[in-house]
């Protein structure tokens, strides 16, 4: 396969096969070229890595382009245009040092062209032209550049209804052997074009190229603070299996939503109810806190029902009676259910569309990417208040007994969330506080994109 790029503006009604609406006119043409076709795909942006040049989409950009048949193409077949995005992750073989690497599906968009021959309004010109070149076979050879043979297309790539539910943008991991926060998964897209001739005459041609699709916010990679609002943070109880004298918590920023290069600041308080001074002194110095960040990867497949067996009908009956039995007791049945007024919903539901097969799981994993511990609890909160100013006694006793602050690292090499059909990444904050047998756990499912 060749592959070429180009940088200039070049509007798609420029086909001379294009007689439909206009497609997305984007400033970068890159062209891909195996025997009997040629693809052209416009993109708004180009990355160049070793293997050249790769068109590269937002999430919200239309795929638009262009295939050009060869002339010995045979003169009628099918186009078949697809976009297959695939999550490849490492599966363990058996043997504890090696993993087995694997592919999952989970996107296909296609998109087929009926290819038949061009219509030509000058016929006279057109068999003269045919005559000329001595066509060879079943087909007629056309050479011409008024009979290029090109089809463009242009297709929309789903939108989510909510933040993480939006198609995955690519992620290609770099070598970062030993980091804990590196994955060694990797999410791809391609674009196939896949020519089938009508006859057996003519050979299949068959084009894969791999695109880039990215994210189309401009994200900022700055750590989450304390804000002049008083919600601009939110706190989470900890909880325990018995009753405890102690209340326990984690705040963190309200939205929950992290930037791959920030981090994670959160705080860990308590409380001793009702207070307790020689209970607060012991706990702040003897407790252990525990934060963990744990990275949670499931892959699920549609699992295939197969019917069950009917049972056997009776050999005593004939065919042609049993048939005439069911439909004598359904048309007393369509009669009951007019004269008792019950509606008949079976028009309405003819074209209703069959439900989804249901998932299996097919892999799954739980990682702990970052964990920390902390003996006691180093600080007391205090209240801020202005030059000269004192905080009143209710100020006073609302605020918490011990407190730690922390803040976890992340990394740009970390996986994403994901949240797709068949593709679940997501990540999880564990947060547990230990005071003698009392153990203090919760766990807070946290966004990083």
């Amino acid at each position: 396969m060749r592959r070429r790029a180009m940088t200039e503006s070049r509007p798609a009604s420029s086909d001379t096969a294009s007689r439909t609406a206009p497609l997305a006119v984007y400033s970068h043409v890159s062209t891909y070229r195996v025997p009997q076709l040629e693809l052209q795909l416009y993109s708004p942006a180009l990355k160049v890595d070793s293997k050249g040049p790769i068109a590269v989409f937002n999430d919200h950009d239309r795929l638009s382009g262009k295939v050009v048949l060869d002339w010995q193409a045979y003169h009628t077949g099918r186009l078949n245009i697809a976009i297959e995005g695939s999550f490849t992750y490492c599966e363990p073989s058996g043997v504890s040092s090696y993993s087995e690497r694997k592919k999952h599906n989970f996107f296909n968009l296609s998109k087929i062209v009926n290819v038949s021959p061009p219509q030509i309004n000058d016929s006279s010109r057109f068999f003269r032209e045919a005559f000329r070149r001595r066509p060879s076979g079943s087909y007629i050879s056309v050479k011409s550049p008024l009979m290029e043979r090109s089809y463009p297309f242009e297709m929309s790539l789903p939108q989510g209804c909510r933040a993480g539910e939006e198609l995955p943008s690519s992620f290609s991991p770099t070598d970062t052997e030993g980091d804990p926060f590196a994955s060694s998964c990797e999410i791809s897209y391609k674009v196939i074009v896949t020519w089938e001739p009508d006859a057996s005459v003519g050979s299949t041609s068959h084009l894969e190229v791999p695109i880039i699709l990215q994210s189309e916010g401009d994200f900022e990679s700055k750590d989450a603070g304390l804000g002049a609002s008083g919600d601009s943070w939110v706190e989470m109880p900890l909880k325990t299996e018995r009753p405890i004298p102690i209340r326990c918590a984690v705040a963190l920023p309200t939205s929950v939503t992290f930037c791959r290069s920030s981090s994670i600041p959160y705080f860990v308080v308590f409380t001793t109810t009702p207070r307790a001074p020689l209970l607060t002194r012991e706990i702040a110095a003897d407790s252990t806190i525990s934060i963990a960040l744990v990275r949670q990867i499931t892959i699920q497949q549609p699992q295939m029902v197969f019917p069950l067996t009917p049972p056997p009908s009776p050999s005593r009956e004939s065919p042609v009676r049993l048939l005439r039995r069911v439909a004598k007791s359904s048309s007393r049945l369509n009669l009951k259910r007019k004269r008792d007024g019950v509606v008949d919903f079976g028009d309405e539901f003819k074209d209703k569309p069959l439900p989804d097969l249901p998932l299996r799981t097919c892999f799954s994993e739980q990682k702990t990417i970052f964990s920390d511990f902390i003996l006691g609890f180093a600080k007391r909160p205090r209240h801020h208040c202005e030059d000269g100013s004192h905080p009143t006694l209710e100020e006073q006793s609302s605020l918490p007994d011990g407190l730690h602050k922390g803040k976890i690292p992340l990394h740009k090499e970390m996986l994403p969330c994901i949240d797709w059909p068949g593709v679940s990444v997501k990540y999880y904050l564990d947060i547990s506080v230990m005071n003698g047998i009392d153990d203090m756990r919760a766990r807070v499912p946290v966004r990083i994109y």
